[in-house]
């Protein structure tokens, strides 16, 4: 019997996450509002996933689309796109990231987001920015009770998505055992034979056809069991004539 063999490969691509967050207090905050439309202020960097970014507000608005009664919030990439695993799988590559912003209620401890909201981004190279021009009115920020003793309070967090390949992440590439010979019998049957013999003796042709296999196979079968009957009667003949002492018969 020729055993039915197959193997099959198997690879893990490990998909992760690297987050941090850092908080950008604007002090004096009445002061800065009147700076200008498109004019901003820039927070110190902080370094996630090995490459740094800003936070950039607008108290007077980005500039775009009538935004000068909004606040504009975007957080700025500051470094190179040299990491391959943080490259995006889109044309152009870049880094992936997922980016919260929000705006913190401060007059509670620890302070609670009063305002957040998320993006999705490939930053394609230094400089690139995302975020939004038109994060809140600024009538809604004076309102609201975010601006605690002349200070707002922004959020941001960084999630940059990183995809490792097998090689590189040193994932489990490994043979999977071979089935065994009544698993591949089973395969074989459930999709060949049997879909086969569906359409073979699914009609009534088929089924005439069916019976008449069966019924020959059961009269071949009675007729080998009634000829080794038959020599073992015969046998047994010989061996009651036979006068010998060796068991056998000698007739």
């Amino acid at each position: 019997m020729v055993a039915l063999v197959s193997e099959e490969m198997a690879s893990t691509c490990q998909v992760e996450a690297c987050s941090d967050s850092h908080v950008f207090k604007i002090a004096g905050y009445s002061l800065a509002q009147g700076i200008g439309v498109g004019r901003c202020l820039q927070s110190s960097t902080f370094t996630v996933a090995g490459h740094d970014w800003a936070i950039v507000f607008y108290p007077d608005g980005h500039g775009v689309n009538e935004t000068d009664d909004h606040v504009s919030v975007f957080v700025t990439l500051l470094s190179d796109t040299a990491a391959a695993e943080d490259k995006d799988g889109g044309a152009g590559g870049g880094v992936r990231a997922h980016v919260d912003f929000a705006l913190l209620d401060q007059r509670r401890s620890p302070p609670v987001i009063k305002k957040e909201s998320r993006l999705s981004y490939s930053f394609a190279s230094r400089g690139a920015s995302a975020g939004y021009a038109m994060f809140m009115s600024k009538a809604e920020v004076a309102s609201s009770g975010l601006v605690h003793d002349d200070c707002l309070a922004v959020r941001c967090v960084v999630h940059v998505v990183r995809v490792r390949d097998a090689a590189a992440a040193g994932a489990v590439v490994a043979a999977v055992p071979p089935a065994s010979v009544i698993t591949n019998a089973y395969r074989h049957v459930t999709t060949r034979t049997w879909p086969a013999m569906k359409r073979r003796f699914g009609t009534d042709d088929g089924i005439v056809f069916l019976f008449d296999l069966l019924l020959r196979c059961l009269m071949v079968y009675v007729n080998t069991k009634l000829r080794e009957d038959e020599r073992e009667c015969d046998r047994g003949r010989c061996r009651a004539k036979c006068r010998c002492k060796c068991g056998g018969c000698c007739c």
